[in-house]
């Protein structure tokens, strides 16, 4: 099996040779577990053992209207800008038919297409964009007393994700990833019925638009809305996050219905040894890797503050007991 039939057969909930492994590693931050500039992303992959290539930077990720700053290479998102039905000039999208807008695309697929890796672009879906660009607060209050607002709002993203989502559906990427943080560790920063009646018709018009496969990617505790959510007919989670939620409890209720993705924790990355990083990548393959259905990578993406050392841990922890056996699920030593 190569890389791109493993990641596939994953999404298809299906047992793939070993357990595929994915992420989100910024160039920057490939520079620094490489220790040079000098190398390609597939010399990267190969050398990491990643199955997929993710185009980088996002060019279809959907800006947020919000004010900001940066501190030591950081960017923080500020107070958002869309606070009344004027402010919605503000916002100010790429143009989405002009066909130079996807020459990013085109030139990764040219590149990559061919190799034996999975390709695939991130999106966000509009439900980042509106908390971002209005704020938390803003936001909370404008569902009572300027619910057009909110909904102006989200439809410009909404529409203006189907147009991309049609392009992406025929340059020949292999899926697609999104982004719909919407949550704390404690619960969603709505209400269900919020969800159910604010954002997921939207979401679901986008999620139709889509014919590739495609992640759902969402921080923090989805619990609460996750029925509703695995409604939109994604074939991926990502990345179930730890202490928020449990991937065991996810692969047992949901692993006949979705792919899971994730969840080696952040912290341990961070501020944990190798040896920890080993025994959280085995224990995420014997909670959720029996039977297939599995990719495995960070609870959320691979800063510069994760130690070097703990990365090239997780990724020879999964060549060590992410393969699978005819007469076993896995082989776990």
């Amino acid at each position: 099996m190569n890389s791109r039939d493993r990641i596939l057969a994953a999404f298809n909930l299906e047992q793939p040779d070993r357990i595929p492994f994915a992420e989100d590693i910024p160039r920057s931050v490939r520079e620094l577990l490489m220790g040079k500039k000098d190398f390609t992303d597939i010399e990267f992959a190969k050398k990491i053992g990643m199955d997929a290539l993710d185009l980088q930077p996002h060019p279809y990720y959907a800006p947020n209207f919000c004010d900001k700053k940066i501190v030591d290479g950081h960017e923080y998102m500020l107070g958002g800008r869309i606070k009344t039905e004027k402010d919605l000039d503000l916002v100010k999208l790429p143009d989405p038919k002009d066909e130079s807008f996807y020459d990013p695309v085109k030139r990764f697929v040219d590149e990559y297409g061919k190799e034996d890796f999975a390709t695939f672009a991130y999106m966000s879906w509009g439900v980042e964009g509106v908390l971002n660009s209005m704020g938390i607060e803003a936001f909370s209050f404008a569902l009572f007393d300027q619910p057009k607002l909110v909904e102006s709002l989200l439809d410009r993203y909404s529409e203006w994700n189907c147009i991309i989502m049609e392009k992406l559906n025929t340059v020949g990427l292999d899926f697609i990833s999104t982004y719909n943080n919407m949550a704390y560790n404690t619960g969603p920063m709505f209400s269900p019925q919020t969800f159910r009646e604010v954002f997921l018709p939207k979401m679901k018009e986008v999620a139709d638009t889509c014919k590739l496969p495609w992640v759902f990617h969402g921080d923090g505790n989805l619990m609460p809305i996750m029925d509703d959510i695995v409604t939109l007919g994604m074939n991926c989670l990502h990345p179930i996050e730890p202490g928020a939620m449990d991937l065991k409890y996810m692969k047992d209720t949901y692993g006949d219905k979705i792919c899971l993705w994730g969840n080696v924790d952040m912290n341990t990355l961070s501020l944990g040894t190798p040896e920890e990083v080993e025994e959280e990548v085995k224990a995420c393959i014997e909670a959720a890797g029996a039977g297939g259905g599995y990719i495995l990578g960070s609870s959320n993406c691979i800063t510069d503050y994760c130690k070097p050392e703990n990365v090239w841990a997780m990724a020879e922890a999964i060549k060590k007991y992410g393969v699978y056996e005819p007469e076993k699920n896995l082989k776990i030593v």
